[in-house]
C-alpha cells in the first residue's frame, strides 16, 4: 500500500513516516497541503494521512479537493486539536469525508486500523 503523509510539525512527520515503513507501506511525506496535492497527483496513493491544523492550508481544504482527484483514496484525518479540543475537528473532517479520524499522539497500532478498515 502507498501511504502519503501530509503534516506541518517535522518530528511528527517523522514519526509517523518511521511508522508506516515498519508496517511495509511505501510512503511519501509532504510539509503542506499543496505538496500532499502534488503527490496526489502524481503518485496516487492508496492512503493520505493528513494533519488538519497547519498553517497555510488545513487538512479540511485538502481533504475536500482530493475526494475530486481519487474517489478511491483512503482519508486519514489527525489533529492534537488546538485550543478547541480534537472533537470539533475531526467531526468536520468526517463530514467533509475522511475515512477515519485520529488525535495525537497516534499509536501504530490505532493506525494500521484507521488504514485498514472497511
Amino acid at each position: 500500500m502507498k501511504v502519503c503523509v501530509i503534516e506541518d510539525d517535522p518530528l511528527m512527520l517523522g514519526h509517523l513516516e518511521d511508522m508506516l515503513k515498519r508496517m511495509d507501506y511505501q510512503v511519501m511525506t509532504a510539509g503542506s497541503v499543496d505538496e500532499g496535492l502534488e503527490i496526489v497527483r502524481t503518485w496516487g496513493p492508496d492512503a493520505v494521512v493528513v494533519d488538519i491544523l497547519m498553517p497555510d492550508r488545513d487538512g479540511l481544504n485538502f481533504i475536500l479537493e482530493t475526494r475530486h482527484l481519487r474517489e478511491t483514496m483512503r482519508v486519514v484525518a489527525i489533529t492534537g486539536g488546538g485550543r478547541l479540543g480534537p472533537g470539533p475537528i475531526l467531526k468536520m473532517a468526517s463530514g467533509l469525508g475522511a475515512h477515519a479520524t485520529l488525535t495525537k499522539p497516534i499509536h501504530e497500532e490505532v493506525l494500521r486500523a484507521a488504514l485498514t478498515a472497511t
